[in-house]
């Protein structure tokens, strides 16, 4: 075991101090969980109003986990890391799953899976290591599976080794999307890696198998994958696009905190090359009503070209910069910044009741072997 040593909570807090700015004097911000408190790598769940009722809860929750943290405060390098946590209108935070609870190794980007996919639906997937910390980041990853009201996962698959990119392991493993009804990708759980650029596709059954690569070689590409969304259908005039957000010509060995991905439609098995520009920044959320006057808007974060580097380590982590914003877009498809000075990192944003809540991940607890609550949220509400 290793102890926690130069990073005190006094020092995790001054190195992730709160700095948003708010563009509009009807709304108001109100800070959540600082660092040097709880949270390492915290992922709000983003697209929460599509899930079903046995997982949203008490109103205004919102589900938030956590890629690193352990039970005890040494970090055990035998032992798993990340948990799953219900934050309430209160902002009470509530174990769903508690930190290494069946030894996941991590709890990566979890979605719910439609009510009538086979015997899982409505139960919670997720990404994960199989050998915990820095030295799993880079070997084969597994999804694994909670059921609703469980507080321990199972484990549902392992993809196979696939491409010719980082010795075909299946790390970093993220999920993308349940397929829409009357869409190619019916039917199927897809999940990509970012460390061999493949995209896996799994039935209920629990088979699992490469959908495409895009190493460049065994199909389009380089293309490390970031994300995978269905389009808002006001950006693409179309309906059910399924998109990847994605740095061309890179994977996940680069040692760069520039990020600037371009969006690609999946067409069949690849992805089209024509970056669209129209979905520029990324996908959007649209405000729920009570949210005020912008109810119904899109919004999402801007990274402005930075984002926290997987590849931290102990004695290179410092403060980020203070360089992202969100960025809302009206009903006529313009864009307006919303907040502004927030720091850098990886931000993700969710809805929950009349809240936008925004969760920083800092430094990388796994892949970039940073063991400190550096993890923020923070919320936005309509002051009315």
């Amino acid at each position: 075991m290793t102890a926690t040593s130069q990073y005190s909570a006094a020092a995790l807090r001054a190195m992730t101090e709160f700095k948003v700015v708010i563009h509009d004097e009807r709304y108001e911000f109100e800070p959540i969980t600082t660092g040097g408190s709880f949270l390492y790598d915290p992922q709000v769940l983003w697209d929460w109003a599509s899930y079903p009722a046995m997982w949203t809860g008490p109103a205004g929750s919102i589900l938030i986990s956590d890629i690193g943290g352990q039970p005890q405060n040494e970090t055990d390098w035998r032992m798993g890391h990340g948990g799953l946590y219900r934050l309430h209108a209160d902002n009470r935070f509530e174990t769903l799953m508690a930190r290494g609870t069946g030894r996941q190794c991590g709890v990566f980007r979890p979605m719910v899976a439609p009510v009538h996919w086979g015997d899982w639906g409505g139960h919670l997937f997720f990404g994960s290591q199989i050998v915990p910390h820095r030295r799993g980041a880079v070997m084969d990853h597994m999804i694994y599976r909670l059921a609703p009201g469980e507080d321990r996962p199972d484990a549902f698959c392992i993809p196979p080794r696939s491409g010719s990119i980082g010795g075909g392991i299946s790390g970093a493993l993220v999920p993308g999307v349940f397929g829409r009804p009357g869409t190619p990708e019916e039917g199927l759980f897809l999940f990509y890696s970012m460390h061999n650029c493949t995209v896996y596709a799994a039935r209920p059954d629990g088979s699992v198998e490469v959908y495409f690569v895009m190493d460049g070689v065994n199909g389009a590409g380089p293309l490390m994958p970031y994300r995978m969304f269905y389009a808002d259908e006001s950006l693409v005039r179309e309906r059910n696009a399924l998109i990847i957000a994605g740095k061309w010509g890179s994977n996940f060995g680069e040692q760069s905190t520039r990020f600037e991905p371009g969006h690609y439609r999946v067409v069949g098995r690849t992805i089209a090359p024509e970056d669209i520009k129209a979905l520029a920044g990324g996908p959007g959320h649209r405000a729920p009503a009570g949210f005020g006057p912008f109810s119904g808007d899109s919004f999402r974060p801007e990274n402005n070209g930075f984002i926290s580097s997987v590849h931290w380590t102990e004695g290179s982590a410092k403060a980020l910069p203070y360089s992202t914003e969100i960025i809302r877009r009206d009903a006529e498809g313009r864009e307006h910044v919303f907040a502004s000075n927030l720091q850098a990192g990886q931000n993700l944003i969710g809805f929950a009741g009349n809240r936008l809540i925004v969760t920083n991940m800092g430094h990388s607890y796994s892949s970039g072997n940073f063991k400190h609550a550096d993890g923020t949220v923070f919320s936005i509400r309509y002051k009315g």
